[in-house]
């Protein structure tokens, strides 16, 4: 099987479909590709509802690049965590799940000044527990505009398992590209395709 960041050449913005479950049991080799992406070491940034930031340093440093920086936005009720794992990581938080007026604002400040970003977005399933899909697909609609501008490589995950039809193909045309994963098999999608 050829390299996933190959597969998504040209992909700015990537939608990882793949079974909540099967990300926390293997399947997050997809993400950690995509998080080496770049030649050189890139800024990471992990925007995550459903880990720790301890547990998003973890993930990054399993794989094989260290990244030049690391940052971690928390959304939601995130413990205060005394880990030294994190003592060279600038971690954010955003306390209400749903202010993703808040989040916006706190990605844009995250990302200004920084080149070669490479984003994971963790996960869209988790933001659909707080808010309508439409209002997730606006913000969607405008951070994606922002991380192209910003010349960042993002990918974001998404349950399809979760969510109907319907909500999943409205998530689906926001992006470059959709990765769907399946019993370890994964079907590729770019937007010429969609």
């Amino acid at each position: 099987m050829s390299e996933l960041p190959e597969e998504l050449a040209g992909a700015t913005n990537t939608l990882i479909c793949a079974p909540s479950m099967s990300r926390h049991a293997g399947g997050g080799t997809h993400c950690t590709e995509l998080l080496n992406a770049g030649e050189t070491p890139a800024s990471v940034l992990w925007v995550t509802y459903t880990r720790s930031p301890s547990a998003c340093v973890e993930a990054v440093h399993t794989s094989a690049v260290e990244p030049a920086s690391l940052s971690v936005i928390a959304v939601g009720e995130t413990p205060m965590e005394d880990d030294e794992s994190l003592s060279s990581v600038s971690v954010d938080t955003v306390s209400t799940p749903s202010d993703l007026t808040g989040l916006g604002i706190t990605l844009s400040q995250t990302l200004s000044g920084r080149e070669d970003v490479v984003v994971c977005f963790d996960s869209l399933t988790a933001v659909l527990q707080y808010v309508e899909l439409e209002t997730l697909y606006e913000f969607l609609h405008a951070v994606v505009g922002q991380l192209h501008a910003a010349d960042a490589l993002a990918h974001f995950h998404l349950d399809p398992t979760a969510h109907d039809r319907q909500t999943v193909d409205a998530l689906t045309s926001l992006f470059d590209a959709v990765v769907h994963v399946r019993d370890g098999d994964r079907e590729i999608r770019t937007r010429q395709l969609l």
